[in-house]
């Protein structure tokens, strides 16, 4: 009897102990990813990349859902700032709400690093100066000459006042001290159809929504606003390979759960994601989107962040855009 009862325990503890780490630690509910802003865009299909890879992991449903975009934002924010820190809700972090709206406020709405805790980064996109192909000017040296000895007459265009782009093109003209204007557009796609037209004469833009013009040799794509190039135009450099700091920061995207959530459960999502990024299908998905895979651990993500932040603030300074 003694033998059959020590061969159940030991049978079940050898069960217990070859069932994956993460979902002996998993909270018993669904998890709800919170995406600021419609369907269909870049923070959209990354976090469905990543609710896929997370839904496979548990063996559970991970459903994401849309809310307000913009500066409704914040309401997606406080939405999932307010919620139970158990695990059953994330919310889709990107480099626009967590790393430029704080800085944007005088009193920020929220501070990202008391409020929430991270999980993962699980993808950056960088962003590159692209310039009207029949201007003069065939690379960085010969552009900023070029803008230069023309005070007034150059017009960078944007998705938006505040927007990344917006912020890129406001640092550029304190660093270099030059007399261009700024023409806000309603998002990207407008910004390049104006800069297709000739009504502006460069922006800073991610790399898919100009590339298919580049390769038709209507856009010239000159500088990369990264940290390292992009291996979708390999051949353009870094704004810190030409000599030009400040213009380092990225668009990154991630995942955050609300302040008091477990450890145990944030390590174990993130270690799904790291393992789930590395799929190829992920990693072609998230090219085509402009976006490069990267993974991190929450320790990791916690420590991008506040170098993403240090490297935002003086941009959005430059741009003389605050929000009471």
């Amino acid at each position: 009897m003694n033998r059959v009862r020590t061969l159940v325990v030991v049978t079940a503890l050898g069960i217990a102990a070859a069932a994956p780490a993460h979902t002996q630690e998993m909270p018993n509910c669904s998890v709800k990813i919170v995406v600021s802003g419609p369907a269909g865009g870049t923070p959209d299909l990354i976090a469905r990349l990543g609710a896929d890879k997370l839904s496979a992991g548990l063996d559970k449903p991970v459903i994401v859902e849309n809310r307000a975009g913009g500066l409704g934002a914040i309401t997606s924010v406080e939405y999932v700032k307010a919620s139970e820190p158990n695990g059953c809700t994330l919310m889709a972090a990107n480099a626009s709400l967590f790393s430029i709206l704080p800085t944007l406020y005088k009193k920020p709405p929220f501070d990202a690093a008391k409020d929430f805790v991270p999980v993962s980064v699980v993808a950056r996109s960088p962003n590159a100066l692209v310039i009207d192909s029949k201007l003069p000017a065939t690379n960085w040296k010969e552009f900023l000459a070029l803008l230069k000895a023309n005070p007034g007459k150059y017009l960078m265009g944007s998705g938006g006042v505040g927007t990344p782009m917006h912020l890129y093109g406001s640092m550029l003209k304190a660093t270099f001290d030059l007399d261009i204007t700024h023409v806000p557009y309603r998002g990207s796609a407008a910004t390049i159809i104006g800069l297709l037209g000739g009504q502006v004469h460069f922006t800073f833009e991610q790399i898919p929504s100009f590339l298919g013009h580049a390769k038709a040799g209507k856009l010239r794509p000159i500088a990369v606003a990264a940290d390292t190039r992009s291996d979708l135009i390999p051949d353009v450099p870094t704004f810190k390979e030409l000599g030009v700091d400040g213009l380092d920061a990225i668009a990154w995207f991630g995942l955050v759960a609300p302040r008091g959530t477990p450890k145990n459960v944030t390590s174990a999502y993130a270690k799904i994601l790291i393992e789930g990024v590395r799929d190829p299908k992920v990693v072609a998905r998230m090219r085509s989107a402009g976006a490069q895979t990267y993974g991190t651990t929450p320790d990791e993500m916690a420590a991008f962040m506040a170098g993403q932040l240090s490297k935002w603030a003086p941009m959005v300074k430059a741009s003389s855009v605050m929000v009471d």
